[in-house]
């Protein structure tokens, strides 16, 4: 059941949909030219995610 042609089609729709849904993510370089400000706003709205967590 689980080699399902159909299944992984969607399945890889879905996770393709999902990356297209984050927000844009910040590098250093990006917070090197920003704001303290527009650091805080870059973070509460889930731009440094991968900063943060170690993923970039």
């Amino acid at each position: 059941m689980n080699d399902d042609p159909m299944r992984a089609m969607i399945r890889d729709e879905i996770l393709k949909a999902m990356q297209e849904a984050r927000p844009a993510q910040y590098t250093r370089a990006d917070l090197a030219r920003m704001s303290p400000e527009q650091i805080t706003e870059a973070r509460r709205a889930g731009h440094l995610n991968d900063l943060m967590f170690g993923r970039n």
